[in-house]
């Protein structure tokens, strides 16, 4: 049966009688088989994507927080020190607490909320999986990592203040081995095990490492500040400054570009062995050993002490920049190869 208007309109378009969503063709006689809908259906507008966290200037946001801890502790030390200078004169030195964790951790927390914030859903990754892979996996490493290179270090005749050669260099096997071994079992259920996701789980096991190593640097530069006579705090706060540019740009590089190669070579969600993971591992187990063993000589070169400082900056600045244009050449590769392979 066919609904006809009253009084026969002209042809044209009406609301249709059997959807009030549309409008259908009334051909003068009776109603056809052609409709559109009443109200037009505006064009998909583009999500703005909702902020995360802190932003992408969240690092920049940690670092800032982290100096105006540095400024509020020293700012009241003056202040009680003015209004009583002699109150703790009968007490033990101590380092705050709120000093040495931001000088152990600002950066390499700066960096790990830089690095979760660039996960996205394809890599599969959640920050705080990565957060627990940078916790743990540090955490493992450095406990197994100290007594190995304690024993190693006393087998090479070295002591607290005078480190054995063999030590230094074998700190490289020892500490890369123990992190990649940390990097290969946090993400052994890792969906997606590829170049980009080796640098998230690499990076973040390495800025664990790093972290906690940091501490036990400031801690003994504290007590060796104190043990010449000091107040300690000078040479902590030089330990933390080199600490804080040097460590972010060691440990995290040497265990992403390592884990990237590992990855790679990765299928079906299994590790594979490669030539490159080969070459990876003992290009950073070298870069590692070097760079422990030329500090150390450095340190002990017969020279001035301004001179030593001198060449200790030049070095570190020279392998830092070095260590860092390395990973970013290696991240735009892997960026490109990704992209070609989604193309």
């Amino acid at each position: 049966m066919t609904f006809a208007p009253p009084h026969m309109p002209p042809s044209g378009w009406y609301p249709d009688p059997y959807d009030p969503r549309l409008l259908r063709w009334w051909s003068g006689a009776e109603w056809t088989q052609y409709t559109y809908p009443a109200v037009p259906i505006p064009a998909p507008t583009k999500q703005r994507e909702p902020r995360k966290w802190l932003g992408r200037f969240g690092g920049w946001i940690i670092a800032a927080a982290s100096a105006g801890v540095w400024l509020w502790v020293f700012g009241f030390g003056f202040l009680f020190a003015a209004i009583a200078p002699h109150a703790r004169d009968a007490g033990p030195s101590v380092v705050s607490p709120f000093l040495l964790l931001t000088g152990a951790a600002t950066v390499a927390v700066a960096l790990l909320y830089t690095m979760a914030y660039k996960l996205g859903p394809d890599d599969r990754l959640s920050a705080p999986r990565l957060v627990l892979i940078a916790g743990v996996g540090g955490l493992a490493a450095t406990l197994v990592a100290a007594p190995v290179n304690t024993l190693i270090d006393i087998a090479g005749g070295g002591t607290g203040s005078h480190p054995s050669g063999l030590a230094l260099v074998l700190a490289g096997v020892i500490e890369e081995t123990l992190k990649l071994a940390a990097v290969l079992l946090l993400a052994l259920k890792l969906p997606v095990k590829d170049a980009r996701i080796g640098l998230f789980v690499g990076g973040a096991v390495g800025i664990g490492f790093s972290v906690i190593e940091n501490f036990g640097y400031l801690l003994e530069a504290f007590a060796r500040g104190q043990e010449a006579g000091g107040n300690g705090i000078g040479y902590f706060i030089g330990v933390t400054i080199g600490r804080q540019l040097s460590g972010p740009f060691l440990h995290p590089v040497f265990s992403a570009l390592l884990a990237a190669a590992v990855f790679a070579a990765a299928r079906d969600g299994r590790y594979r062995l490669s030539i490159g993971a080969v070459v990876a591992y003992l290009g950073v187990v070298v870069a590692h050993g070097g760079f422990n063993e030329t500090i150390w000589w450095l340190q002990n070169a017969p020279m001035s002490a301004a001179g030593r400082g001198g060449l200790l900056l030049v070095f570190e600045f020279v392998f830092v920049v070095a260590s860092g244009i390395t990973w970013l050449l290696i991240a735009r590769h892997i960026r490109r190869t990704r992209r070609r392979a989604e193309t």
